[in-house]
């Protein structure tokens, strides 16, 4: 089938070296929207961004696509621009094209890989990893501003560029000495902190992370005020099998774990690493309404009524995307199983994951009380 239009972008920068390409085409007396992504050279993931639309809604979905990706850095592939055989360093490539980038002002944080759940045993009873609990909100490091008034408290992202946070989180640091560089997560109104980089002048990312929370909870935690805490830390197989009991039963979001001697490294590691983190992950069984364009949107039933529960994308193949079309295209409501981190307040699925279509289960047991609210309370205290 030929496409009535179509365009082939890379992207070029770093690790980053990718393509991406979409076509409109005539499907069944109607229009569709294509595409196809991933890194260059490698088998492309594919799916639909509009499915038998008009050609007009077609065409709009098309280039709203393109000056998407050409806003992010991506450029397209002509006879006369090719990408590079490899991918130039970092700030080089497509990507330094963009104008608007945040700069990078700051230190970038230290990430963490998954682990799997047949790995917790070994975590668990392994003296030389420490557990904390695992929260999820707006991940943050903050340098507390020497005491003169051209220098603030400034916070920046995982990525080392400013962000925004409350007022009173940064004036609860405000005792702490000039230069001083701490990591944590806001969650709420609070900011929970974990890890420290810098104590005033002095660089502590060398040493071992008990070495730095040490210094973060015994010298620097009575000068925190207002909203502004450390996060406990566990260390010791009884200690940490009580903690994971604690967040199971309390519906948390995870379990953290730490080697006790590894220094900061900002950054995520290509595989393992020396933190790592498990989710505690719940599942449902949702129908799907339609493909938006960028996901799927989900609902359930709530009494008589349908709710919608967000929007699904990760987790989808190519054969599963085409299965979907299929199945909305012929009028069809298909009841997917996904798994999720938890539900927001309002039930939206946060973190969804979809694991498979369920042909098993009809659309009308799929219930919105089956949905689990998490816990994001802070459990217990430090101890071993």
């Amino acid at each position: 089938m030929k496409p009535i239009r179509q365009v082939r972008l890379f992207f070029q920068e770093g690790s980053s070296d990718k393509v991406y390409e979409a076509s409109i085409v005539e499907d069944g007396g109607a229009y569709t929207v294509r595409v196809a992504w991933g890194r260059r050279g490698a088998k492309l993931n594919e799916g639909a961004k509009a499915v038998k639309v008009d050609l007009a809604s077609a065409t709009r979905k098309f280039d709203a696509l393109v000056r998407e990706k050409c806003g992010k850095g991506y450029q397209e592939i002509t006879e006369a621009q090719q990408p590079a055989p490899v991918a130039p360093p970092e700030g080089q490539g497509s990507g330094s094209l963009v104008t608007g980038r945040r700069a990078k002002i700051g230190p970038a944080a230290q990430l963490l890989n998954s682990l799997e759940e047949r790995e917790l045993e070994r975590f668990l009873t392994d003296d030389r990893v420490i557990a904390q609990q695992k929260v999820d909100g707006q991940r943050v490091l903050v340098r507390v501003g020497a005491q003169r008034e051209s220098e603030e408290i400034v916070a920046t992202n995982r990525e080392g560029q400013l962000t925004s946070v409350a007022r009173p989180i940064l004036e609860g640091l405000s005792y702490l000495p000039a230069d001083t560089i701490v990591d944590g997560e806001v969650v709420g109104d609070a900011l929970w902190l974990f890890d420290l980089l810098q104590v005033g002048e002095r660089d502590v990312r060398g040493l071992g992370y008990w070495s730095r929370f040490t210094v973060l909870s015994e010298e620097l935690e009575p000068a925190l005020n207002g909203p502004v805490a450390v996060l406990p830390a566990f260390q010791g197989t009884k200690a940490k099998r009580a903690l994971h009991a604690r967040l199971i039963a309390s519906n948390a979001e995870g379990i953290v774990f730490k080697e006790r001697d590894a220094p900061y490294a900002s950054g995520r590691p290509a595989s393992g690493g020396p933190q790592r983190k498990l989710k505690f992950i719940k599942s449902a069984d949702v129908f799907i309404l339609e493909n938006a364009g960028n996901a799927y949107r989900m609902g359930v039933w709530d009494q008589a009524r349908i709710f919608e529960v967000g929007k699904v994308f990760a987790g989808t193949t190519n054969e599963s995307r085409r299965a979907l079309d299929e199945r909305l295209r012929s009028g069809e409501r298909p009841v997917a199983e996904v798994r999720y981190l938890y539900a927001t307040a309002d039930h939206q699925l946060f973190q969804p994951v979809f694991v498979r279509l369920r042909d098993d289960k009809p659309s009308e047991q799929c219930r919105r009380d089956q949905l689990v609210d998490t816990n994001r309370e802070i459990h217990g205290t430090s101890g071993s």
